[in-house]
């Protein structure tokens, strides 16, 4: 299974996925499972970023993505649709050739 920042380079960089279909599931402190646009993010390291201009989580708190509703990656069921068999299994993403 891909880590976190798998997903979030493959979501980041593929000509074929629009970052705006995107939603992150995470675990907040003190709201438990949360879920936000992946574009709310600042994918840099959390030890690196202002906290006051920028969201930053550690990616241990990440437990899903969704593509357009759909959960394409998910740590705790180990599911992974983002890069399963090198190819992208999301409904939206059928017949998308795989990076690389």
């Amino acid at each position: 299974m891909r880590t976190v920042m798998d997903v979030v380079h493959r979501i980041q960089w593929d000509e074929d996925l629009n970052p705006e279909d995107f939603i992150v599931g995470f675990l907040d402190r003190f709201d438990g499972l949360v879920e936000e646009d992946f574009k709310y993010f600042d994918w840099s390291d959390v030890t690196t970023v202002d906290d006051w201009e920028s969201f930053c989580i550690p990616k241990h708190r990440v437990y899903y993505f969704k593509c357009k509703g759909e959960v394409v990656w998910d740590r705790r069921t180990r599911l992974d649709r983002i890069f399963e068999n090198r190819d992208v299994r999301c409904s939206e993403c059928q017949g998308m050739t795989p990076p690389g």
